[in-house]
């Protein structure tokens, strides 16, 4: 495991490794941030925001690259960000322009399998559920449908859940609980 120094952007909803999120880049420091990630490399974390607590985010975060961008009608900055790697905040502070900073530490993601006939459901689901609201899977050119951590990751980012329990899934080693919750979840509203 290796500390990381990142800019953290906090946001309603997580991006997980290989999941993907349009943005939108208004403040100066943010401005800063994004632009310091193209040119040199400097880390950004997208995290899920917390209003209460000693820091302005919930501690398991994910680092992410820069892998689209295009100026809105209103200036702001749109950027498209992928996600690469879990990472746990251990404590932020923040810039003089305001930009929340943090250090972290880099955890394990979680390992990738086949779904498995039990699971099979939760791969079309998410097929259906993009077919439905395209604005969800508009970004994946060619989604992983077999893929059980691909899918578990998917589902946490989209599913209405509250935080801490996003948090907890996101916590474990592996998507073993993740899919269990979705199923359960899924076959309690068929």
């Amino acid at each position: 495991m290796k500390r990381i120094e990142a800019a953290l952007l906090p946001i309603d909803d997580p991006v997980l490794p290989e999941g993907r999120k349009e943005l939108r880049i208004v403040t100066p420091g943010q401005l800063r941030m994004v632009a310091a990630s193209l040119k040199d490399g400097s880390s950004l974390a997208v995290c899920m925001s917390r209003e209460e607590g000693d820091m302005p985010c919930y501690p398991i975060a994910t680092l992410v690259d820069v892998v689209d961008f295009f100026q809105l009608d209103d200036d702001a900055l749109s950027v498209v960000v992928e996600g690469r790697q879990r990472v746990r905040v251990l404590n932020t502070w923040a810039a003089p322009d305001g930009v929340w900073m943090g250090e972290t530490l880099t955890m394990t993601n979680w390992p990738s399998f086949p779904l498995d006939n039990n699971f099979s459901v939760l791969g079309e689901a998410l097929r259906r559920l993009y077919e439905a609201q395209p604005e969800l899977g508009h970004l994946y050119h060619d989604p992983h449908l077999e893929d059980a951590s691909w899918v578990s990751q998917r589902w946490l980012e989209v599913l209405p859940l509250v935080e801490q329990e996003k948090q907890r899934l996101m916590g474990q080693p592996d998507c073993g609980k993740t899919m269990q919750y979705v199923l359960s979840l899924i076959l309690s509203h068929q």
